[in-house]
Order: C-alpha cells, then sequence, then structure tokens
C-alpha cells in the first residue's frame, strides 16, 4: 500500500455561533473544502451554567447536509418540515435541506435548567447538483445505532461509510467517510483509502505524528490524493474526525446557509426563503 503525503495543514479558526464560542475548522485561509465536506464547526466541551439561555433562533439552509454529531450534553433540533427531536451524546442528526427548510437548535430546557458540559461536531456536506432542489429531509440516529470498534488502544466509532466490514446505517447523497477516533499515546492507526477519494483529519484534542510531523489540538490535516491509506500515530491521547470522500468536482456557490452551483440558484434559494416556500417557525 501508498502511504497519503500531507497537501496542506491548516488551524481551526476562533468564531462565534449565536452564544457560543466555537473552532471553525473548515474553510480556512487556505482550504475552502475537503470536496465534498464543505464546513466543519466544533464546539468544544463549553461548561454551560443551570439558568442559561443558549439557543440558535430559526435559520434557513438549503442545497446541502447538515450533519451534528452530539458528543456532551443534550440538543434539540426543530423545524418548518414538522420535526422535532432531542439527541444526547453520542447520537447523531442528519438534515438534508434540499430546496429549503428552516431550522432552530440548541440546549434543550432540561439541561439548560441543570447545566453541564455541551459538545458537539456540526459539518456540511455538499451534494451534486441533481439533489440541490429534492424533497427536505431529516433523519435522526442514536448512539447506539452506529458502529464502534474498539481494540483497546483505538476506538473508533464510524458515523458514515464504512470500515474493517462494519457499515453505519446512513446513506449520503454521495460515497463518503466520517469517522471519530480515539487513540491511546503510542497507538499507531492505518486507514486504507479509495485512492480517487479526499482524505482529511481535525485533530480536536490531544497530539498525533503523520510522517514525522507533530501535529495538535485545532489542526486539520488534508491529504495529497497519491496513495491509498494514511498512516499515523498518536503521542499522547488523542481524539480527532477522520473524513473525505467521492469528490463532486463541482462549482460552488454559497452565501451564508446556502449551497448551490451558481448565483441564480442563490438568488431563487432567498427568493423562497423570504416567500415562505421553506415554511415557517417561529421557536
Amino acid at each position: 500500500m501508498t502511504t497519503r503525503t500531507i497537501s496542506i495543514i491548516e488551524t481551526a479558526s476562533g468564531e462565534r455561533v449565536g452564544a457560543f464560542s466555537i473552532r471553525r475548522a473548515l474553510p480556512t485561509r487556505g482550504l475552502s473544502q475537503v470536496d465534498p465536506f464543505i464546513f466543519i464547526d466544533y464546539l468544544f466541551p463549553t461548561a454551560v451554567k443551570a439558568g442559561d439561555s443558549l439557543r440558535i433562533p430559526p435559520h434557513p439552509h438549503a442545497g446541502f447536509d447538515v450533519v451534528t454529531y452530539i458528543l456532551k450534553g443534550e440538543f434539540f433540533h426543530r423545524d418548518s418540515k414538522g420535526h422535532d427531536q432531542v439527541a444526547h451524546a453520542g447520537d447523531l442528526n442528519w438534515m438534508s435541506s434540499g430546496s429549503g427548510i428552516i431550522h432552530s437548535e440548541g440546549p434543550t430546557d432540561e439541561f439548560l435548567k441543570v447545566g453541564g458540559d455541551l459538545s458537539l461536531m456540526q459539518v456540511w456536506i455538499n451534494v451534486p447538483a441533481t439533489e440541490k432542489f429534492t424533497k427536505p429531509e431529516f433523519r435522526h440516529f442514536n448512539a447506539d445505532s452506529l458502529p464502534v470498534i474498539n481494540n483497546g488502544d483505538a476506538w473508533l466509532k464510524i458515523i458514515a461509510g464504512k470500515y474493517d466490514n462494519k457499515q453505519s446505517p446512513v446513506l449520503p447523497h454521495t460515497d463518503l467517510f466520517y469517522y471519530h477516533l480515539k487513540l491511546k499515546p503510542g497507538t499507531w492507526f492505518s486507514l486504507p483509502l479509495n485512492p480517487e477519494h479526499s482524505a482529511a483529519i481535525f485533530i480536536m484534542n490531544g497530539k498525533i505524528k503523520v510522517l514525522h510531523e507533530e501535529m495538535t489540538s485545532g489542526q486539520l490535516i488534508n491529504f495529497n490524493m497519491d496513495g491509498d491509506q494514511l498512516v499515523f500515530s498518536a503521542i499522547e491521547d488523542a481524539e480527532l474526525i477522520l473524513f473525505g470522500g467521492k469528490p463532486l468536482k463541482e462549482r460552488v456557490v454559497s452565501y451564508g446557509p446556502f449551497v448551490m452551483n451558481s448565483f441564480e440558484e442563490i438568488q431563487q434559494a432567498i427568493a423562497d426563503y423570504e416567500s415562505g416556500k421553506m415554511g415557517v417557525l417561529d421557536f
């Protein structure tokens, strides 16, 4: 097997989303996407005080999939198509925004009453041009429905895709993989890859070594498509996500919460939102 080389190393920026401080791993100044992944926000473990009022008010999306993976705490999803779901640690919400949907999200009222640590990863995944204006969908996956492989030194949850003959129940629009990985110090990990697929690592916590280079928390490593495996090791306890897939290789035109293939489609999405075609959500 041939080990991939590093294309670029980027550092997540500090951003604000509503009342939350997050690390934005994608896009960066030097990397617009890891096709088909176009956006990654990591809400690192944050202490929520009892009585806090934290939520992200109703807002629209169209033209891509919004994937919210809960790491700690309790988070609600509510949308203009009638879905109302609470996700707990380890759960996954997968919303295909399609032609347009409005949703709101945040810690549940029950969680805010008592407080606690909250952490999650939200990823936006582009979809082919043929899927941009399909009917919006929402799917929830309980933690125990997502396969886990654990040999003591390496723990891996298959959020999407297949690994070691285990398959996630998630069925994305394109062939991709999205894994949550934890490694103990000194552990080596190798990931077989389709040579024609993109691949990247985002380090949530800890340090790893890739091709004799040390990488640390908050860094994203994008790899060249010049091999059929990734190989790296943990210097200390490390937690990260591995992701990539078959590139769409399509034009990306984004405007706020809309991701399309042309400016005309962006204008149409804005018009649909303003005219109420995406539905109504007051809270």
